[in-house]
């Protein structure tokens, strides 16, 4: 049985973020591009976020936070361009997690307006001008 794609699109995981996650494909879309991150934090794929990130990340600190956190839901609240034909683009969404390994343990949310640049035909989450809201 196929299973629902943990961003919350209603499609299966295959349909939605795991052609890109797994599948080889490039997300087509900022949206897609921060669902497609999403979906690999709550499923811990750590290799994922390094890869569509803009600058170099610490594969050691995004497994750590892996460890530390479950991330069950998303909610897209809005973007402005991030299209196909885009250069530029910009997802401000909420995710919402569950904290095990820290003090105090609990639930939290991520408010964040995300930036993604596109070169060379594809996406990436660009960190030094995205903001935690």
């Amino acid at each position: 049985m196929a299973r629902e794609c943990p961003c919350g699109s209603g499609e299966t995981y295959e349909a939605c973020c795991g052609r890109y996650i797994e599948g080889g494909a490039h997300a087509p879309t900022a949206v897609a591009l921060m669902r497609s991150r999403y979906s690999a934090y709550a499923l811990k794929n750590a290799d994922y976020i390094v890869a569509t990130s803009l600058k170099d990340e610490k594969h050691a600190s995004i497994e750590q936070a892996m460890k530390e956190s479950d991330f069950y839901r998303l909610e897209i609240l809005s973007h402005k361009k991030g299209g196909v034909l885009d250069r530029k683009g910009e997802v401000t969404f909420k995710a919402f997690y569950k904290t095990f390994c820290r003090t105090p343990q609990g639930e939290g949310v991520l408010h964040e307006r995300s930036a993604f640049v596109r070169k060379k035909g594809r996406w990436f989450y660009d960190e030094e001008n995205s903001t935690i809201l």
